[in-house]
This record gives structure tokens, C-alpha cells and sequence, in this order.
């Protein structure tokens, strides 16, 4: 009964506005059906939310059009203010105000754009007051402003070349996708996918997982071994990992990893004496304790020519941003050599000791011409000061990033802690010098607190966490920093310096 006289009331608002302010004030609103009793012809301030008439479901990001119609016969100019109320808590969010109501009364329209204000439901409220009085409507539709889904690939973080398959193991080389998600309103649906192309609306896509993203944020996870729904294996390429997500309110929208997954030509096996050019130990993960015996770095080559090979280990796995450690530098290999081999002490090639930490060694192998080619090891070698030493290595960002303010970060790490017991802790400095007695500039910048860190493992295991970048961050650089402990507080069992820096320049700084 409530709507109808509402409904009425709006009627009456419209005929007066007709007859003080002639036909300007239409196109007239169908207002529904008549009410049993009107409303007192007597009142002085009526006012009527026209619409939304009815509840709508809009993308985050829709202009909803408010319309409202008011009288004033109070002898005073009346001031309109239009709110959202949010359902969720009933605060009340203004829309437009400061609008005045003559004594020849208002009609209004007010383009609602609902960018900021996605996952939420709300009422629509006209309020006016004048002349010592105030009255206020609220429109029959309520308005649900829909979360678009979010979608961002973790991994491949860069371009990521599928293994060849080894003829002794029944185990097929794959590359991990990961990612994070969430849709808090509907569940939508997703497909995550390779496509030798941008366009993933051709139908050369490979659709290799479908499902619904959750309501929560959460981590998940697709190892691809290189091979279509049918099970064979794919035509070599560069295949974009991409995903759509579509929740039905919000445009759909493609996703694109950062990196790319290569699939190489198959080589032609081996012939049965073939050298093959790799690093043959250590060939399992090695533990080298300051104050043990040098430790064997062995590979075998096989070239045509002299060349000049370097031993480095690194802390992450990018080998040009200048956080490797040289070891052994311009061995002279002539060609007659197959293999060869050097005894590390545990310092550098200028005879410095390399601090604790997790390296991985390569080589890098200079012919004279071109590019030098890095040669990875496959096991990763543990330098620590005594036995139960936990370790850290940050391996990502390993080179710098300009993210804007709230894009996502990622960092990833090894740990291992041989009593599985120390927590990781994250930190942004506007230095490089990690837990400083007397800071340089500004205080460390908590990223991950002890208090909430998850506890490190053994065996060198990775682990990521996805750092948003905050708005308030002042321009400049910063270092992220990695702390391992399992107490907590200083001195650190194991700090880590990350080898790319995020770079802030929102052009605020002069």
C-alpha cells in the first residue's frame, strides 16, 4: 500500500510541476496504478524517488540513472540531496546535493557512475528539506553493483621452455601455470588455455582446464606437459598462456601471463657416446659447510674450437642482473677437452669469501663470437656457516619493476631450514642495506611479518607471496628484503637482498 501511495504522490508532484512550470517539466513517468485514498492535497514538501523502479544487477562501472521529482510550498527554497545507502551496513554514500527546489518544484535526473563502489547492494534515497521540514523517499529498486572477477597469472613469470622428454624416465617434463583468483559475487566461469596467438577468439586456442574462480582469493595451480586434449604433443612454438573469465554482469575479459611457454623442436636421440655439454656435479643438492673440503664443480664439453669457460653460482635463476658470484673465471678449454673440473674453497675468483646463502653454479661459455651461452647445473648448493643454519634466496623480482599503485608484485624465495622450524619475514626499504642499527632513511616497510609468515622448509623448497603495491608509496626505489629466523629478532639466522628493485614514479616527486 506504501508504493501505491508513493506512486500517487509522484503523480501529484508531476501535475503540480505541470501546472507551475508548463509542459518543460515532462516527458511524464508511467507511475503505476491509482491509490485507494491520495495523499493530503496539504502537504508543503513531498518528494518521490522515480527510479530505479526495480532491483538491477549491474557491472562494476555501470552509470545508473537516478530520476526523482519533488514539490515545494513552503515559501522557502528547498535543498535535495541523493544518497546510496550501502545494505551491507547502512552508511550513506552522497550522490549529488546542494540541489535546490524552488517554489515551482524539481525534476531531476542523476547519472550514477558506480566505478567505486563494485561488490556492494544499495537503496537510493531522495531527501529534501526546506522550510523547517524534511521528507524523504526511497526508490522501489535496489541496486547491486557487481565485482568484476579477478584473474593474474603467477607463473610462467617469463618465457619458460618445456623440457625434452629423457629417454630414461617415464616421467614427462612439464611447465607449472599458477595463479590467483577470485570472483566474491557469482562464481564465474574460467578457462585457462594456450594459444600460438593474441586473438583467443579464433579457435586455435588449446583450452586446457575449465572451472568456476572462487569467492575467496586463493592460489591454483596447472602443470602442462606439453600435449593437446587428444594427448599428443603440440607443433613447436611460442604458446601464450592466456584465460577467459566471464561472470554474465561484467564484460568477459582475456588474461595473458607474463611470460610465454616454448616448445622446442624434439632433438634427435643421442648418439650412444655423444658429450653432452652440462654440469655433472654436484649432480644432487649439496650441503658445503664453511671449513669443508673444497667442493668438486665438474661438467663435460665437447667443442671444436678453444673456448673460454667461467664457473659462477647465483642466488636466483636470472643470470644478467648482476647479483652472480664468479668463482672461476677464463678457463682457456682447447678442444681436445671433455670434460673438466674445479675444486671450490668457498670464495670468489678475487679470493673473497662468498657469504652464506643457496646458489645454484652455471657456466657461461665464450666462443669468440656471439652471445656467450649459460649452461645451468641442476642441483643447488647450500653454503652455510655451521650445520643447522636456516638459509633464504630471493628469486624474484629478480630484475626491476614500475608497477603502478595496487598492481600486484610477486616474490618468490627458496628457504631451508634443516629443523623446519624458522619463519620467513618480508620487508621494502628505500635502501639496500637490510636491518641497519641506524636506518639510513625511512623505517623497513612490513611486507610479511614474522607473525605471519609461514614456516620455512628444508631442501631448498619455493614459495611466492603476491605484494600489492600500496598507493601511499612515495617515489623512488626500494629493496625487498628476506629474513629466515626462528627467533624471531636480531641478529637474523639468514638475510637476502632481492636482485631487482621496485621502482615507483607517479610523477608526484619534483
Amino acid at each position: 500500500m506504501q508504493r501505491r501511495f508513493r506512486t500517487v504522490a509522484a503523480a501529484a508532484l508531476l501535475a503540480m510541476c505541470w501546472s507551475l512550470m508548463g509542459s518543460g517539466c515532462f516527458p511524464l513517468i508511467d507511475l503505476g496504478e491509482e491509490a485507494d485514498t491520495p495523499p493530503s492535497p496539504t502537504k508543503l514538501l513531498t518528494v518521490a524517488a522515480l527510479r530505479p523502479a526495480s532491483d538491477r544487477n549491474v557491472p562494476e562501472g555501470a552509470v545508473v540513472e537516478v530520476e526523482w521529482v519533488a514539490s515545494n510550498l513552503t515559501d522557502d527554497e528547498a535543498i535535495a540531496t541523493i544518497l546510496a545507502r550501502d545494505r551491507s551496513d547502512l552508511s550513506d554514500i552522497v550522490l549529488a546535493g546542494g540541489v535546490r527546489v524552488a517554489e515551482n518544484g524539481a525534476h531531476q535526473t542523476v547519472s550514477w557512475d558506480t566505478s567505486e563502489f563494485a561488490g556492494r547492494r544499495f537503496s537510493i534515497i531522495v531527501r529534501v528539506t526546506g522550510g523547517g521540514r524534511t521528507e524523504e523517499d526511497i526508490a522501489d529498486g535496489e541496486v547491486q553493483v557487481n565485482a568484476a572477477p579477478q584473474f593474474d597469472f603467477t607463473d610462467p613469470f617469463e618465457d619458460t621452455t618445456l623440457e625434452q622428454t629423457d629417454p630414461n624416465s617415464t616421467d614427462d617434463p612439464f611447465v607449472t601455470i599458477r595463479w590467483t583468483s577470485v570472483d566474491p559475487d557469482d562464481e564465474a566461469e574460467f578457462d585457462v588455455g594456450v594459444d600460438i596467438d593474441e586473438d583467443h577468439t579464433n579457435d586455435n586456442e588449446l583450452v586446457l582446464l575449465s572451472g568456476t574462480l572462487p569467492t575467496q582469493s586463493g592460489f591454483d595451480t596447472f602443470d602442462w606437459i606439453g600435449r593437446d586434449t587428444e594427448d599428443q604433443r603440440v607443433d613447436p612454438g611460442a604458446y601464450i598462456v592466456y584465460a577467459r573469465v566471464n561472470d554474465g554482469v561484467n564484460p568477459e575479459r582475456f588474461v595473458d601471463a607474463p611470460g610465454r611457454i616454448i616448445v622446442p623442436e624434439l632433438d634427435e636421440p643421442n648418439e650412444p657416446n655423444e658429450i653432452v655439454l652440462e654440469i655433472t656435479s654436484p649432480e644432487e643438492d649439496a650441503e658445503f659447510l664453511v671449513g669443508d673440503d673444497p667442493l668438486e664443480i665438474a661438467y663435460t664439453i665437447d667443442e671444436s674450437d678453444d673456448v673460454l669457460v667461467d664457473i659462477a653460482i647465483d642466488s636466483d635463476d636470472n643470470h644478467n642482473n648482476a647479483n652472480e658470484i664468479t668463482i672461476s673465471s677464463q678457463r682457456l678449454i682447447d678442444s681436445e677437452t671433455k670434460s673438466d673440473s674445479f675444486e671450490w674453497d668457498g670464495t670468489d675468483d678475487d679470493g673473497m669469501a662468498v657469504p652464506d646463502g643457496i646458489y645454484k653454479p652455471h657456466l657461461v661459455i665464450n666462443r669468440g663470437s656471439g652471445a656467450p651461452q649459460i649452461v645451468d647445473g641442476s642441483a643447488l648448493i647450500f653454503r652455510r656457516s655451521n650445520d643447522d643454519q636456516p638459509l633464504i634466496a630471493l628469486l624474484e623480482p629478480a630484475t626491476d619493476k614500475s608497477p603502478d599503485p595496487g598492481a600486484f608484485v610477486l616474490i618468490k624465495w627458496r628457504d631451508d631450514d634443516p629443523s623446519e622450524t624458522a619463519k620467513v619475514r618480508l620487508t621494502l626499504d628505500d635502501d639496500d642495506t637490510p636491518n641497519e642499527s641506524v636506518e639510513t632513511d625511512d623505517a623497513e616497510i612490513e611486507i610479511l611479518a614474522f607473525s605471519k609468515a609461514r614456516l620455512a622448509s628444508e631442501d631448498g623448497v619455493q614459495d611466492t607471496f603476491q605484494y600489492k603495491v600500496p598507493a601511499t608509496l612515495a617515489d623512488g626505489d626500494y629493496f625487498i628484503f628476506a629474513y629466515i629466523d626462528r627467533d624471531e629478532a636480531a641478529p637474523f639466522d639468514h638475510v637476502a637482498v632481492a636482485g631487482g628493485r621496485i621502482r615507483i614514479d607517479t610523477g608526484a616527486s619534483p
